[in-house]
């Protein structure tokens, strides 16, 4: 697959089948309209194409702080690639590029560097400045240039449409295997093991402190976690709990995470991946260090049993 990160580096096609999106998680929704792409792209000998952004773009129109991605750009670009996507434009979304117009994006991106036959996005989807590219400027467009617009019917899954804001959603409610069915993998990201306050090894937990690689990533809400973690190409499961350690009347959220394995040394400044299986409980404030332990001895117990069910209702 190439990847080319510019506008001004993007040699023109003669032709191609190209959809535009963020695709942040690449979910279920997302792979069906990429899919029918790489399939389109292969009956007609042209090559499939994406045109996406980074950062996303709510950063920039709605200075929007808060961590909201569900991958980073490298992950959503192998996400790509596994799929059979060839070509990924990758525009750098500044406020200057904000304010192009919906015609300008569509005549000196989409027709001149790709010249695309067939156009897939949803009917929900719009582009260039305050929103002009919406259902309507792009059904016209495609008309006027005798481009097939093609628009996926949005997938449902028990009910559950499928989208990125809604899976957003159910992370942060701890529904993490309704995430799996949504994303077809359990929710995860890369992460590097930081220095910790120590305080596990003093209760016979030692906790591996992380942090995600990504400062967009979003993290799963307060609580503790069944987990699974990837080190050196071994996985492991492991007990994380999110949240502010209110029993020792800390303020800063810490992720951490206790592995369930004896054999296990030291992780500091090691890369991991750590993927988030199920929600065990909500944080709690403890009258005691002694009350804590006894707690964690419980969370263990559950996420020992958990692993099992897991391990054949996921094969993992």
């Amino acid at each position: 697959m190439e990847i080319i990160k510019s506008i001004e580096d993007f040699k023109r096609l003669e032709s191609s089948v190209l959809t535009v999106g963020n695709y942040d998680g690449v979910h279920k929704g997302h792979q069906d309209v990429l899919k029918f792409l790489v399939r389109e792209a292969e009956k007609r000998k042209v090559p499939s194409c994406i045109i996406t952004f980074f950062p996303n773009p709510v950063y920039i129109l709605f200075n929007d702080k808060i961590s909201v991605n569900l991958q980073s750009i490298e992950s959503r670009l192998e996400s790509f690639k596994e799929i059979g996507i060839n070509k990924v434009l990758v525009i750098p979304f500044t406020e200057e590029f904000s304010k192009m117009s919906a015609n300008n994006f569509a005549e000196k991106i989409i027709k001149n560097l790709f010249n695309p036959q067939l156009i897939s996005v949803g009917t929900n989807h719009y582009f260039g400045h305050k929103k002009e590219g919406d259902f309507n400027f792009l059904t016209n467009f495609c008309e006027e240039n005798n481009i097939e617009l093609h628009h996926p019917i949005m997938r449902k899954i028990d009910n559950e449409l499928v989208s990125s804001s809604i899976i957003r959603k159910l992370i942060m409610d701890g529904r993490l295997q309704d995430v799996q069915k949504l994303m077809g993998k359990f929710y995860g990201f890369d992460a590097t093991v930081v220095q910790g306050s120590q305080r596990g090894k003093t209760m016979k937990y030692p906790t591996a402190n992380f942090i995600p690689n990504f400062n967009k990533q979003l993290v799963p809400g307060v609580g503790v976690y069944l987990t699974r973690v990837f080190v050196d190409g071994k996985k492991y499961f492991g007990m994380c709990n999110a949240g502010i350690r209110p029993t020792f009347n800390e303020k800063k959220f810490v992720m951490e995470v206790h592995i369930l394995s004896d054999k296990f040394g030291n992780l500091y400044d090691e890369n991991i991946y750590v993927e988030f299986l199920d929600k065990i409980r909500n944080e709690k404030k403890f009258d005691s260090k002694e009350l804590l332990i006894k707690q964690i001895e419980n969370d263990k117990e559950v996420c020992i049993k958990l692993i099992d069910t897991f391990k054949e209702k996921y094969e993992i």
